[in-house]
């Protein structure tokens, strides 16, 4: 998801990423925050499909009414969220991230099969990136990943740094001097350990479960 965390400083929509953004956002729709219509932190940049036929006036809330959606400009997205580069599809860590994929229709099929071809798109780019960097042409390999950052799902590079780190990167990426490249252009892409919720429980991509439970 488009979010903070996954910001590139390109003009998409800070939901899907898919599409450029095209409209304002009132992230607290006007029907619950009336108050809130001139707030600049409540504007946000999105595209049609998330902003009028996905979420429309949705604005869910806990049992404390404490909003469930993610908030892009607050809030860090791998705390309720996880990205399949397998799949495509986003799973749910905690109810926010299961009422934000559920809104926004996060796993429709156009995002999924993009996200796919993102990350063939992303790992070809950083195989290009491992013939520079052993000629040490580090500036042309810091070029051809300011490109791929432009590209639309930018998330899914984001989730590759993401994993840059980790034991099964290697598995996902397949290619040891891609995955040393991805590591040399971004360093170390996890600063200090991240909190990740426990799960009690499987949620799935169409997971409902945050229409009944607590936040």
């Amino acid at each position: 998801m488009a979010l903070r965390a996954m910001a590139s400083g390109i003009e998409r929509c800070m939901y899907c990423s898919e599409s450029l953004g095209t409209a304002v956002d009132h992230f607290e729709p006007l029907n619950h925050a009336p108050r809130r219509v001139f707030d600049w932190y409540n504007h946000l940049l999105g595209c049609s499909f998330c902003n009028s036929h996905a979420k429309g006036g949705t604005f869910p809330r806990g049992e404390d009414g404490e909003p469930l959606l993610i908030d892009p400009t607050a809030d860090e997205p791998v705390h309720h969220l996880r990205l399949s580069l397998t799949s495509g599809e986003y799973h749910c860590l905690t109810p926010r991230g299961c009422a934000t994929i559920d809104v926004f229709q996060l796993n429709r099929g156009p995002l999924r099969k993009g996200r796919l071809d993102a990350v063939g798109q992303c790992l070809d780019t950083l195989a290009n990136c491992a013939d520079l960097l052993a000629v040490d042409d580090k500036a042309g390999a810091q070029k051809r990943m300011l490109r791929l950052r432009r590209q639309p799902l930018a998330d899914v590079l984001q989730e590759l740094r993401r994993l840059a780190d980790r034991p099964s990167a290697a598995v996902v990426v397949g290619d040891e001097a891609a995955l040393a490249a991805l590591r040399a252009l971004y360093g170390q892409p996890v600063a200090e350990p991240v909190f990740i919720p426990r799960q009690t429980a499987r949620h799935e991509p169409d997971c409902r479960s945050w229409k009944t439970a607590p936040s």
